[in-house]
């Protein structure tokens, strides 16, 4: 007797830890083709979005975070962008490359971007 009741107490704790630790849903990240997205926007918002075009953007890393309760995605990148008219001493079609990131935020709807879009996740 003690021993069916024992093995019931185990199991009812195992089952209760396993509910628990299932419901907790780790995203996929954003992706490349995200931080395209990203890159497009953010540049076509610009005064001068118009006068570049972004030729490569390439992934480099990335950091998931739980930030005041929420997930967070910092993608790290390095783009390269081919200005199409003259600034400063430069001629058109000088290319300039940059690394930088960009930071999403977890939503119910997927990861909101910096430019204030939903990407679902993938």
């Amino acid at each position: 007797m003690k021993h069916a009741a024992k093995s019931f107490v185990i199991a009812a704790v195992l089952t209760a830890i396993l509910s628990v630790s299932g419901c907790k849903h780790d995203p996929n990240p954003p992706t490349e083709e995200d931080a395209i997205k990203v890159a497009k926007n953010v540049n076509r918002c610009r005064p001068v979005g118009n006068d570049a075009e972004l030729l490569s953007l390439k992934k480099t890393n990335g950091q998931m975070a739980e930030v005041n309760g929420v997930e967070m995605y910092t993608l790290y990148y390095t783009a390269t962008k081919r200005n199409l008219i003259q600034v400063g001493i430069h001629p058109p079609g000088w290319t300039e490359t940059w690394s930088s990131n960009y930071p999403f935020q977890w939503t119910e709807k997927g990861w909101l971007g910096p430019d204030n879009q939903v990407y679902p996740e993938h």
